[in-house]
């Protein structure tokens, strides 16, 4: 059995790297100069995964607050049920308009900080709505008499919440939150609508310069082989966690 697993992942390595291989020599521009090149692997490193970084940031922190105050249930049955409608309706709004209205709507409104800024926050923004679902799913996956056991004994609602539901929630979670920040990674990709001179814009630049479409051809392979690297390590991050278990 682990022989044909060895087998399975040495055949899918050949594969992707013969097809990146492939791919790069047939779309590589040959005519980009120098300077060229260093303000391309500036926009990807400085600014495209800048971004996904931060935005990912936002977005986790942001997310799990709203999911924790969502469970945090207070005395007064018209504030928890007001509370909830609230959050609901972000979640709502930020999953059901498109992330380029979001971007161009805080261009307008956030104007105290240049467009680069003005892209993590929307992106960050976005994300919490889908970070706050995640979680909520994963707490909801725990026993609840496990917090229940837990409270019975004493212990703190937050006490028990992180040392208690939190760790095995993110187990639970992992996946979801590998892919939403591949999502994130993706969606940086219309930070160009703002001006801001992301990989995407770039290439897209450079192609009008040289009337050429291999800049946007290889460009497309950089996110394929970075979001290869970014799921290889989410998945040897759940690996991880399991050996802990």
């Amino acid at each position: 059995m682990e022989d044909l697993e060895k087998t399975r992942k040495i055949i899918k390595t050949t594969f992707f790297v013969a097809v990146v291989v492939i791919t790069v020599l047939l779309v590589f521009p040959h005519d980009m100069k120098p300077k060229e090149w260093e303000i391309y692997a500036s926009s990807y490193f400085v600014t495209t995964l800048g971004l996904t970084v931060v935005g990912a940031a936002i977005g986790i922190l942001f997310g799990m607050f709203l999911a924790f105050l969502k469970f945090q249930k207070t005395g007064n049955e018209v504030f928890n049920m007001i509370k909830d409608a609230v959050i609901d309706e972000y979640v709502d709004i930020m999953r059901g308009t498109p992330m380029m209205l979001q971007l161009l709507t805080l261009s307008f409104v956030i104007v105290i900080f240049n467009n680069y800024w003005v892209a993590a926050i929307a992106l960050g923004l976005n994300s919490a709505a889908y970070v706050e679902e995640t979680i909520r799913s994963g707490i909801e996956s725990i026993d609840k008499g496990q917090m229940e056991a837990a409270r019975a004994t004493g212990m703190p609602y937050k006490m028990a919440m992180n040392e208690i539901i939190m760790p095995q929630a993110v187990k639970n979670i992992l996946p979801a939150l590998v892919n939403e920040f591949i999502n994130l990674f993706k969606e940086t990709s219309i930070v160009g609508y703002i001006s801001v001179m992301d990989v995407t814009m770039n290439s897209k630049s450079l192609q009008a310069a040289y009337y050429s479409i291999k800049p946007i051809l290889l460009t497309g392979v950089v996110y394929y082989v970075s979001v290869k690297l970014f799921s290889f390590i989410g998945k040897r991050l759940e690996m991880k966690l399991k050996e802990n278990d």
